[in-house]
Parts: structure tokens; C-alpha cells; sequence
């Protein structure tokens, strides 16, 4: 018998009267002057098959060292980050939508039961183009979900998965996200709300773009706040905490480049850890905020409470 999970809100179907289901799956944070709503999208697997750079055992000593099985965590969170600041809805990735089956698209339903119309959000920044992360900017049958944002992408990003010679040699997974981003960035091309950007300062007013390529060609962080009250929005900078924060020479086989990613994360990872910022993150244990302190190894992972919103 096939046990099935209860996530909570999805898109326009009413949770469940059971008392055993989950709560809406979002957890606002403030952090300086953003109020950050993290939005769970539902799960995916990272198996230890599927990370590389260390002996397999070692990989299933790490995983069973956190508590997870030697086999992989197969419930691997999803998360999307909504920034609000002063007079501005921004939306740090979108969730896969009905691109993934039915264990992720809970973004809309999330966003709902936040008290969040996607007609509000003014921008989408994404940090790759992968489903997971771009998938949920149409719904089932095509149509914008965000109708008045601009999209945004890094060029890089958009000219590796649009190229047309490379979708066309593309099979399997890589045909998948190949298919997945042009159709996701369809109907904001073709009503004029896509825009990319190369190397620049802002993004859009407040957000300064981090090059973390590797895990893909254009990935990118997103810098928001100043101080002590930045974030720094990484993406897929690390899939699997227990086993990539202890040894960040460990990579993901969908990474396109590993040598590049494994750069990458070090990279975020010192920035972070040397300032202070905050994380934001999409496949760390929901709700995927908190800070990095550096060790002898690696990182240790410092998740944010649940309190108050301030």
C-alpha cells in the first residue's frame, strides 16, 4: 500500500477536515525592514546516489550521521521566499507547479492561505531555470500565474536552456527542463515581461545579483537588506545539508558544471558566514533561513526560530 503525505494547501483545492494533516505550509520572518514569507513548494529526493566528490560510504555515514537514511533524504524540502519591502511583493522563485507530479506545487495554495494574490507580486527573481524553480510561473494549462510581474534571469541562463540546438539534442531530465523553462517563460515573453540581465549592479532596486554558476550556467544568488539584516537568496547552492555543509567538495549530479559549483558554494559560504548575512534557501530543511558558522570541516547550520512577527 502507497502511504500518501498531506502538505497542506495546494493551488485551489481546500485542505483536508483531518486533523492529521499539516499546517499550511508558510513562516513569515523579519529581517530588518523585509518581512520574508518562506512558501513550501512540497518535497523532492536527493539520494546518496545522486551526490559525488566522496566515497559512497562515507556519503551514507554522513547522511546516518544526521539522522536521515543511508539511502538519501527523500523528502528534500522546496521552498520559494516571498521578500516584501516597503511597497514591493518580490518573489525569490516560484516552485514547480504542475511540472513535478504531486508531491510540489503547493506555492499558490501557500501563498493563498499567507493572505498573498499572485496578482500582487511585482517581480520574480529566479535563481536558475531548473522545474523546481520556474516551473510554477504557469499554471496547468499555460497561463501567467504572476500576470502584473516582470520575470527576471540571468542571460547566461536563459541562452543555455532556450537554445534551440540544445533542446532539440536534449533528452531525458535534460528535455524535461529544456521544455519546462520555455514553456514557464512563454507568456511573460510574449506579453513583454521577461527581462535577463548580465553583469550589473542592481536587479532591480535593493536586489544585487550573486554569479553562483555551476549548479547551472547563469545560476544566482540575490542580495537584499544591508548590515546585519542581509540575505543572501542561494538558489541550489546546497541540496543536502547533512552531507554538503560538512564536505563542500560533494556535488549533485544535476549540476552542470562541478568543479564551477563546488567554487560557487564556497564562495556563498564564506560570504555568509564572514558577514553575518542571513540564508535564504531553497532545499534546506523548511523554512530554509538561518546563518552558516564556519568549523574545522565545513558548516554548521543555524536555523531561525519560530516566534513573533515583529
Amino acid at each position: 500500500m502507497t502511504e500518501s503525505i498531506d502538505l497542506g494547501c495546494r493551488n485551489d483545492m481546500q485542505a483536508p477536515a483531518s486533523h492529521r494533516g499539516q499546517s499550511p505550509g508558510y513562516q513569515r520572518v523579519r529581517i530588518g525592514q523585509l518581512l520574508i514569507t518562506a512558501l513550501y513548494d512540497g518535497f523532492v529526493p536527493v539520494l546518496a546516489d545522486d551526490l559525488h566528490g566522496a566515497p559512497p560510504a562515507k556519503i551514507r555515514r554522513l547522511l546516518t550521521g544526521g539522522f536521515l537514511p543511508a539511502d538519501g533524504d527523500r523528502h528534500t524540502a522546496v521552498t520559494a521566499f516571498l521578500v516584501e519591502d516597503h511597497d514591493r511583493k518580490i518573489l525569490i522563485d516560484t516552485g514547480s507547479g504542475h511540472s513535478l507530479g504531486p508531491d510540489t506545487g503547493y506555492v499558490p495554495g501557500n501563498l493563498a492561505a499567507a493572505g498573498i494574490d499572485p496578482g500582487d507580486i511585482d517581480h520574480v527573481l529566479l535563481t536558475h531555470l531548473h522545474p523546481d524553480h520556474a516551473g510554477g510561473l504557469i499554471s496547468a494549462d499555460g497561463q501567467a500565474v504572476f500576470s502584473h510581474a516582470t520575470i527576471h534571469a540571468a542571460k547566461a541562463e536563459v541562452d543555455h536552456w532556450l537554445d534551440p540546438h540544445r533542446t532539440a539534442a536534449a533528452t531525458g531530465v535534460q528535455h524535461l527542463v529544456h521544455d519546462t523553462a520555455a514553456r514557464a517563460l512563454a507568456p511573460y515573453r510574449h506579453i513583454g515581461r521577461f527581462v535577463t540581465f548580465d553583469d550589473c549592479g542592481e536587479v532591480i532596486r535593493g536586489a544585487r545579483p550573486v554569479n553562483l554558476a555551476g549548479h547551472t550556467p547563469g545560476h544566482t544568488g540575490y542580495l537584499l537588506g544591508e548590515g546585519d539584516a542581509t540575505v543572501l537568496f542561494w538558489g541550489d547552492t546546497v541540496h543536502c545539508h547533512t552531507v554538503q555543509l560538512r564536505r563542500p567538495s560533494v556535488t549533485m549530479a544535476a549540476d552542470s558544471d562541478e568543479l564551477a559549483a563546488i567554487a560557487a558554494r564556497r564562495k556563498a559560504s564564506n560570504l555568509v558566514s564572514s558577514n553575518g548575512w542571513w540564508v535564504g534557501a531553497a532545499h534546506l530543511p523548511f523554512p530554509g533561513l538561518g546563518h552558516l558558522r564556519r568549523n574545522a570541516h565545513g558548516y554548521t547550520w543555524l536555523p531561525v526560530t519560530y516566534k513573533p512577527v515583529q
